[in-house]
């Protein structure tokens, strides 16, 4: 039978050091929230629950959470030891396991944290954690071992005397407690600490003083014990995060020209043999297919690109490209544009929820706004779908093998018929039939096919 498990996240911390009004955990790390790193390294495991301690800002953090954990107020900021010592009255009858994790460890993997749950159960612990020995320690807590190399406490940057902060094995702030191991050692702290804060790290002496198993799971990764607690330090977790997502992509076959520059969110894939430029920024729930490149300046979010799309110094936002279609440089494809094989945008120009046709071509400078294109129409260089009136959008139509000359312009809602011909410069304001040339401002037939 599985030892049932409760994840508990701290997330109490305010933004003071963040010098923000936003709350710490909510700041964006790579397109989400920091405590949506916590939530998914606590959800790896299944836990029965997930609680988090949050502190002043309150009602942003548990919004966020929505379902996902139970809120749990520390209407006093006291330190971790009494943060977590607010969960107690939730567990008094618990007899499992307990998950402790800090929601600004955005760098711990999830994979990490199943390995401390095994570890944990494999040595029979009553308090496992997770370290790493890095170069520079300062600021962290170190892991004191005895002579056998056990575990015999966790010594505070504020506490540690000068041989201590030698130690280059620093706290990770993961841990796995038996729930009844710590529940009694954070009853020992409060009465043994005077101090208006008690930390979680001084639960370990009270642990081994009544027999218990302390063990350490060293990280190889030194970069997933970073914390966040400054925007310099968001900004390095950030890169690093970041160049994680690079590298996963590399060995599935993608090709970054200049690594460091890209940014590739959370929820995005990229097919094989793609090329990806430098400056480039995909985020949101993008999909890239096969055969794809990405050139130097473009910014894709939640976009679908079909195979061999070509994306040149372009923005695409919420749209669709299917296989061979390009764009740019320079354009901008947003609203819900859903375009067809092999479909070409031109410079500068930009499409708002659009439905274009295989082999249609939309020239440079074009604005196509509210509008549904056949199959191989040409929208010459300079032409504009007019769809506001001042207080409404109205859609155009556009037939198959429609002409729409340079600098015309269509004043919505209009329909062009197939194998129409829109003269250069003309202002269309009335439909226009099947096989009809028109030109003039306003628009009229010129001649039949």
């Amino acid at each position: 039978m599985a030892i049932p498990l409760v994840a508990v996240i701290l997330a109490a911390g305010d933004s003071t050091r963040m010098n923000s009004k936003t709350p710490k955990v909510l700041h964006s790390l790579a397109g989400q929230p920091m405590i949506e790193y916590a939530l998914q390294n606590a959800e790896a495991l299944s836990p029965s629950r997930i609680y988090a301690v949050v502190g002043a800002q309150s009602r942003e953090v548990s919004a966020y959470l929505g379902q996902r954990a139970v809120p749990v107020l520390q209407k006093k900021r006291m330190g971790t030891g009494h943060a977590v010592a607010q969960i107690l009255p939730q567990l008094k009858s618990f007899k499992g396991n307990l998950l402790v994790l800090y929601a600004d460890a955005c760098l711990v993997r999830p994979q990490t944290v199943l390995a401390l749950r095994q570890f944990h159960l494999l040595q029979g612990a009553a308090a496992t954690l997770l370290t790493a020995r890095v170069d520079s320690p300062f600021g962290y807590g170190r892991i004191v071992r005895g002579k056998e190399g056990e575990v015999e406490k966790i010594v505070e940057e504020t506490q540690a005397g000068e041989e201590e902060r030698r130690i280059n094995e620093i706290n990770a702030g993961v841990y796995c407690f038996k729930a009844q191991a710590l529940a009694q050692a954070l009853v020992w702290l409060k009465v043994a600490q005077a101090r208006e804060e008690f930390y979680l790290t001084g639960v370990i002496p009270p642990i081994l003083a009544r027999g218990g198993k302390v063990h350490a799971l060293m990280v190889p990764d030194r970069t997933e014990v970073l914390g966040v607690n400054n925007r310099n330090q968001l900004a390095q977790a950030h890169r690093l995060w970041n160049l994680r997502r690079v590298e996963d992509c590399q060995r599935g076959g993608v090709t970054f020209l200049n690594p460091k520059t890209v940014e590739v969110g959370p929820k995005v894939s990229i097919g094989r043999d793609t090329v990806v430029e430098g400056n480039v920024k995909l985020s949101g729930t993008t999909d890239i297919r096969e055969d794809c490149r990405i050139e130097s300046g473009s910014v894709i979010e939640s976009s679908q690109l079909g195979r061999g799309v070509v994306v040149r110094a372009s923005r695409i936002m919420e749209s669709r490209l299917a296989e061979g279609c390009d764009a740019g440089p320079f354009a901008h494809v947003r609203g819900g544009c859903d375009l067809a094989r092999g479909v070409h945008v031109g410079t500068n120009t930009e499409l708002k929820h659009a439905r274009i046709g295989a082999g249609s071509k939309v020239g440079h400078f074009s604005y196509v706004g509210d509008a549904v294109l056949g199959r191989d129409v040409n929208v010459g260089a300079g032409c504009v779908f007019a769809n506001f009136d001042g207080r409404n959008k109205h859609e155009c139509r556009v037939g198959n093998k429609v002409f729409l000359g340079s600098n015309s312009t269509l004043v919505a809602p209009v329909q062009i018929g197939k194998g129409a011909v829109i003269g250069a410069g003309a202002v269309v304001t009335k439909d226009v039939p099947a096989k009809t040339v028109v030109a003039g401002v306003p628009a009229k037939p010129f001649k039949k096919k």
